[in-house]
């Protein structure tokens, strides 16, 4: 089972918005994906209210700080892969100490239009530089990490930036941009990430309170997924 887990301190609708569009992309691969939501307060989750939703979906309402590891894997027992889990806007290593102990993926998102994109390059430091505290979380809960086969154990998940040809192609555009540093090892991006939407692209609605997506989105999500579990298929 893979699971992979939306976080930072960026806006949650970037966040939320790029978890379900993985979710629709997984289904368009053939998978069996469920989004889980993780909420930290009493309110509606994304998705409950839209009919023909093609994916399972959860939720999970939990306090900052609460260990919600046990959580996850009891909504995903049911053998849907990816588990793909949205949590709130927090930080970045909040959300460690909530998953601790959990083999999972992280992604960061990144939208070009903030005020400060640079959040998410922070964000992601912050992870980097504090593993070993997972790991140790992770050795207390008797479980292994994620990463064994050489994978990132978490990626900068582009929002919004302008398409290129390649990879290498975003990193260059990133670092002339002044977003990562020219001497900075350890950066993982994911490519392509997510073009921009206009924000009435992401209602995920046809009007009818049916969950849909524009051809556009669903080439993006496809995408997406694609990156993230094509190695499943391989």
């Amino acid at each position: 089972m893979e699971v992979f887990v939306f976080s930072g301190a960026a806006s949650g609708d970037t966040r939320t918005s790029s978890s379900i569009l993985l979710a629709a992309g997984a289904r368009v691969l053939g998978f069996e994906p469920l989004h889980i939501q993780v909420l930290t307060q009493d309110r509606p989750g994304a998705l409950p209210a839209f009919r023909r939703v093609p994916f399972k979906t959860a939720f999970i309402t939990a306090e900052r700080g609460e260990r919600i590891t046990e959580r996850i894997r009891a909504r995903s027992r049911s053998g849907y892969t990816p588990v793909i889990v949205d949590m709130p806007a927090q930080d970045v290593l909040e959300t460690l100490l909530m998953l601790g102990g959990m083999k999972a993926r992280l992604l960061v998102p990144m939208p070009e239009w903030t005020t400060d994109p640079g959040q998410a390059v922070r964000d992601y430091r912050r992870l980097r530089d504090h593993w070993d505290q997972w790991e140790e979380l992770d050795r207390q809960s008797g479980r292994r990490l994620a990463g064994d086969d050489g994978r990132p154990r978490a990626w900068l998940f582009p929002v919004g930036w302008p398409t290129v040809l390649a990879g290498d192609d975003l990193m260059a555009l990133l670092r002339h941009r002044g977003i990562l540093p020219d001497d900075g090892p350890g950066y993982e991006v994911l490519y392509p990430g997510l073009p921009r939407f206009d924000p009435g692209e992401m209602a995920f609605t046809d009007g009818n309170d049916r969950f849909a997506l524009t051809e556009r989105q669903l080439d993006a999500s496809a995408r997406t997924a694609w990156s993230l579990c094509g190695n499943i298929l391989r």
